[in-house]
């Protein structure tokens, strides 16, 4: 499918010279893709790109800075359509105003200090960029170095698996795309603060803070734009018991890094970072993708589904995937976000409470609120170091239900990981809970977890949910 669009015939480029006329929801054409052929427009994809590289190079003369402030829109149209790669991190420090919000020294203090999530962040920093063999140990130490500062600044946030994939991804573009060279302390002072100003003024904080309230919005507000913009999928979906949250909870909660192509994940993040509606932009291009999608995966039974979006991140080398990244954003602005789901995603965000679950962030129909949550890493800040100990509620390893009474759905909303502490977790729970039901699973979903479970069973016990190896490494700390 991505193959299929990366040759359109009518989308085998995007013109720098068009011009938009709506922002990146809606308008009459969002970020327009323009069939051009040689012979008429007198221009290959070669041209347009190169094209692209003569725009940014004339802005990054001028200061980048300056012609954000001077020309914010033109920048903003600009990015949304792809930054060459020796020009992106200079753009994304622009466009976060960088520069004005770092404060010299900080970054130095806050190393000085270990927290309750140091231990934490040691075990997820080598299951970051496994692939990338350039992601070595001392790139590593300074991905530790980013997190664990960022943990001491805002301990309402601390750390959460999730968090790893976003700051390496930082650390990767501030280092102009690549590990080939040891980190330089300012290039990591600055991926830092970039994660602060993300987490703070792009509100992805709320992404992973207790409760992961912005993630239940998200969810909510997913499901009702794939309502309106995709209802056979939904249908679809819906028949092969796939609940979205399954697999969006993880493209959002890594943004897309540990899910899909690095070059596509890169146009997406230029859209997030420079194309001037941060996070909220994730909601339409999900859409967007979907869409591409639809035809393949409205044709496969619920295994092939889930193994579909789970081979998406290695799959189609050969496909152009800067290119369809950037397709896709464009894509994207023919999608209008309703004004109920915007002012609901920009409603402050409910005040941690640690005696219970945080006020509803988007009710359903019968006023309870579900949501499928990845295991949360942490323990609270404001309890002392005992976290949820303390209120009665365990470890911080976030179990949700859904409010789908199907099956899959339940049990898949209870999938975690061991605690890296040794205590129980979910993914036991999980295994026990899904084998009950067994009897009222559709054949597929049962010979699917069949294979599932023998794979997995010689590694995590049913009952405990021991892990069995690697554990005092962090060998054995899964990935969600």
């Amino acid at each position: 499918a991505l193959s299929r669009l990366s040759s359109h015939p009518r989308c085998s480029d995007m013109d720098p010279s068009a011009k938009d006329s709506g922002g990146c929801y809606g308008g009459s054409s969002g970020s327009r893709c323009r069939a051009r052929s040689e012979g008429a427009a007198g221009g290959s994809g070669g041209d347009v790109e190169e094209a692209r590289r003569r725009q940014w190079r004339a802005m990054a003369q001028q200061g980048l800075s300056v012609f954000f402030a001077e020309q914010p829109e033109v920048f903003q149209r600009r990015a949304r359509r792809g930054i060459p790669v020796e020009h992106r991190w200079q753009a994304w420090k622009a466009s976060m105003r960088l520069e004005d919000r770092a404060r010299p020294g900080f970054y130095q203090e806050l190393l000085q200090v270990e927290n309750q999530w140091t231990r934490l962040i040691e075990i997820d920093i080598p299951r970051t960029f496994p692939e990338i063999p350039l992601f070595d140990k001392e790139q590593q130490y300074s991905l530790h170095r980013v997190l664990n500062a960022f943990a001491n600044l805002d301990p309402s946030v601390g750390y959460c698996q999730g968090m790893n994939f976003v700051a390496g991804l930082l650390l990767l573009v501030a280092q102009n795309g690549d590990f080939r060279e040891s980190p330089r302390f300012e290039k990591e002072e600055e991926a830092f603060w970039m994660l602060a100003c993300l987490m703070s003024d792009g509100r992805l904080g709320g992404f992973y803070r207790r409760h992961f309230p912005l993630l239940r919005r998200y969810l909510w507000a997913f499901d009702q734009l794939v309502a309106e913009h995709l209802p056979d999928l939904q249908a679809h979906f819906t028949s092969e018991n796939v609940q979205h949250a399954v697999y969006l909870h993880q493209w959002f909660l890594t943004l897309f890094i540990n899910c899909l192509p690095m070059p596509m994940v890169l146009a997406f993040w230029d859209a997030m970072v420079c194309g001037g509606t941060g996070a909220e932009v994730i909601l339409p291009i999900t859409v967007s993708l979907l869409q591409v999608l639809q035809n393949v995966l409205l044709s496969l039974p619920f295994e092939d589904i889930v193994r579909f979006f789970k081979t998406m991140r290695n799959g189609e080398q050969h496909t152009d995937g800067a290119l369809i990244g950037r397709l896709v954003v464009a894509k994207c602005g023919a999608i209008q976000m309703p004004e109920h789901v915007l002012e609901r995603l920009r409603a402050p965000l409910p005040e941690d409470d640690l005696g219970g679950a945080s006020p509803p962030a988007s009710p359903t129909p019968g006023g309870e609120e579900f949501i499928c949550s990845p295991t949360q890493h942490r323990t609270n800040s404001d309890s002392g170091g005992a976290g949820d100990n303390a209120a009665g509620g365990g470890n911080r390893s976030v179990a949700a239900a859904f409010g789908s009474s199907s099956a899959f759905s339940a049990a898949s909303a209870a999938f975690e990981w061991a605690t890296p502490d040794g205590g129980p977790s979910l993914l036991g729970s999980y295994w026990r809970q899904f084998s009950e039901m067994g009897r009222d699973l559709p054949q597929g979903v049962r010979n699917w977890w069949e294979d599932t479970r023998g794979n997995w069973q010689h590694r995590v016990g049913m009952g405990g949910s021991q892990v069995v190896a690697g554990k005092s490494a962090g060998q054995e700390h899964h990935e969600f």
